[in-house]
């Protein structure tokens, strides 16, 4: 709650006495969770926009974000991406599907938004290669950034 605070301070600061905070204005001064950041990852390979989506990496790894980080959230994204797939494709509730906190609804027009992106057979193979990943890097056969640019390209192509 505190990093909302000083961000929302922040854009006060930037927007001056009388001014107003326009969308663009929170987008460049707002820091962003890797949480926050994975969804615009998404949203990029969803659109097969590559380049974007290693931009976001790069810019991760910029930030000083682990690598190993990195694919942890991913993972974990793809995975509650794969889950409100089969909810939809079985008329489960999405919300119960992913065991969602009344402050975190929020976030499945988002999930619902993502993962028409993306076929249930392609989230589960999606999985399969970042669990791979995550073990061929652990047992030294892949250095773990190539892996991951690898895998962003081959679904985005």
């Amino acid at each position: 709650m505190q990093d909302l605070i000083n961000e929302i301070r922040k854009l006060i600061e930037y927007a001056g006495e009388n001014g107003t905070i326009q969308k663009e204005d929170v987008d460049k001064l707002a820091v962003k969770k890797l949480e926050s950041v994975i969804f615009d990852l998404t949203d990029n390979l969803g659109k097969k926009e590559i380049g974007k989506a290693l931009d976001v990496l790069k810019n991760l790894l910029y930030a000083k974000e682990p690598l190993q980080k990195i694919l942890i959230t991913l993972y974990n994204h793809f995975k509650k991406l794969y889950f409100v797939k089969l909810a939809l494709n079985r008329n489960k509730d999405v919300v119960t599907s992913l065991k969602l906190k009344p402050n975190q609804i929020f976030l499945v027009n988002k999930y619902k938004a993502q993962v028409r992106y993306f076929q249930e057979k392609e989230l589960k193979d999606l999985l399969q290669k970042l669990r791979d990943l995550d073990n061929d890097y652990k047992i030294g056969l892949i250095d773990l950034q190539v892996g991951l640019e690898a895998i962003l390209c081959t679904y985005c192509s």
